[in-house]
């Protein structure tokens, strides 16, 4: 119980500490105009090559983020996890995927205002670009696929999927559909549901009901 005890803490220190990182983020990326600069020229260098052959890669890679990938594997995930009679990890992981993403809708909405930077040239990004959307879905599943699967297969599933993220995220911005920030930002949303969704589904077996899940 103690165990029990410990590991919550650390989720709710987790939640708690992502969601800081996440509004000073959001913060600095508007308002620190060193950081705006850092932004637009990371964002430069990373999509120099966005109309050649890193960006014919990239295209296919951010379109896992799309729609209806997202909703394909959160079915698949939704399946293996009642497959195996585990009901509150399938409730866990959809709730983590769709409240990642209502909440980045959320904050593009209420956040949306222009990024310009001299550096960007024309090819500027959108003023609704915070936080990224397809990181947010991307993140999102991995940790989302981690609660689905036992627990045993947490941790090679959790790394394959933080993997297949990592490059879904790197390719928006490649294309230069998002700054690395935002980026950023879809992460640390995800990382926010991902703890809330932990705390409905303990990591050890013998933590849950036989029967929920």
């Amino acid at each position: 119980m103690r165990r029990v005890r410990d590991e919550e803490k650390r989720l709710v220190a987790g939640c708690l500490a992502a969601a800081l990182a996440l509004a000073l983020l959001a913060w600095a990326v508007y308002h620190a105009e060193g950081v705006r600069h850092l932004d637009a020229r990371l964002l430069a260098h990373l999509s120099a090559d966005r109309d050649g052959r890193l960006g014919d890669l990239a295209g296919p890679v951010a379109d896992l983020g799309n729609p209806l990938p997202q909703v394909l594997l959160l079915l698949a995930g939704v399946a293996v996890a009642l497959a195996a009679d585990r009901r509150r990890a399938a409730v866990a992981g959809v709730v983590l995927v769709l409240g990642a993403d209502l909440t980045t809708l959320v904050l593009k909405h209420e956040l949306a205002a222009p990024r310009l930077d001299p550096v960007l040239g024309w090819a500027q990004v959108g003023e609704d670009s915070f936080p990224s959307g397809h990181a947010t879905a991307a993140f999102a599943m991995a940790a989302a696929w981690a609660l689905f699967v036992p627990p045993r297969r947490r941790c090679p599933v959790a790394a394959v999927g933080f993997a297949i993220a990592c490059l879904a995220a790197a390719a928006v911005v490649v294309l230069r559909f998002h700054f690395p920030s935002d980026a950023l930002g879809g992460l640390l949303v995800a990382a926010i549901w991902a703890a809330i969704a932990a705390l409905r589904c303990p990591s050890k077996p013998g933590k849950q009901p036989r029967n929920a899940g």
